[in-house]
């Protein structure tokens, strides 16, 4: 039995990366409010999400993978990467398990933030867009030229009419600014809007009609391999879609 068990977190950023502290016990009934607060927080695109879990209590050591999980999710669309500090209680459940195979563990927080001083296995380049219809055409001249200068043109097209609809649809539908977001990663490219409105966007599914009120969203699941939305730990939310890039 898990009881009443309970679970927060505290959030901090250091050199670019945001830190969460879970503290609390993390059984079965608080797995989903780890899962959604470490989402929320690689949604808001830091340098790195660097799960500090010292004050954290594992009732059993087959919910770490509450961690792959998320890594699983966020390496979908974006390069954000996912570390774990166990801590001395924790560190025994981290060992030749799923969680040790897929994820990036590390001693301490010190350590952690060491292994960023590499270089990124990723372009990325952002644009800020005010609520306007007029931002469209902003949108598809950036993604123009970015393609242009990562020197990936066959995917120009379907990139500029992904970032269109995106950025159209949160023009439409809030009242914030955008931030217009390019990373290209292993020959995949990710097109992603942010905006501060906190409803989530529906992302047709197939067999929903092409021609309804959805219909831009709807290409855009057609040309992307992926599609989604997050919600941001900062407030808002993030759609999201991933272009596979031809090869030259």
């Amino acid at each position: 039995m898990d009881g009443d068990h309970h679970l927060s977190c505290d959030l901090s950023t250091m050199q670019g990366a945001t830190i969460i502290r879970p503290s609390g016990v993390l059984t079965v009934r608080t797995y989903a409010q780890l899962r959604d607060a470490l989402l929320k927080c690689a949604a808001d695109q830091p340098r790195a999400v660097i799960a500090d879990l010292d004050a954290l209590e594992i009732a059993r050591d087959y919910l770490t993978t509450v961690f792959v999980t998320v890594w699983l999710r966020v390496s979908r669309w974006s390069a954000v990467p996912l570390i774990v500090v166990p801590g001395t209680a924790n560190a025994v459940s981290f060992t030749n398990t799923p969680a040790d195979r897929f994820l990036t563990v590390r001693p301490t927080v010190l350590d952690a933030l060491a292994q960023l001083d590499g270089p990124a296995p990723r372009q990325r380049t952002e644009l800020w867009l005010p609520p306007s219809a007029n931002s469209v055409r902003a949108a598809r001249r950036f993604v123009t030229d970015t393609c242009h200068n990562w020197s990936i043109p066959a995917v120009t097209t379907h990139a500029v009419t992904v970032a269109g609809e995106l950025v159209a649809n949160a023009a439409l539908h809030t009242t914030s600014p955008a931030r217009l977001r390019l990373e290209l990663r292993q020959r995949r490219l990710t097109v992603a809007v942010t905006d501060d409105d906190p409803r989530p966007v529906r992302l047709p599914r197939p067999g929903d009609d092409p021609g309804g009120p959805h219909g831009g969203l709807h290409l855009v699941t057609h040309l992307a391999v992926a599609t989604g939305c997050s919600h941001r730990q900062s407030g808002g939310k993030v759609v999201w879609a991933v272009l596979r890039v031809p090869d030259a």
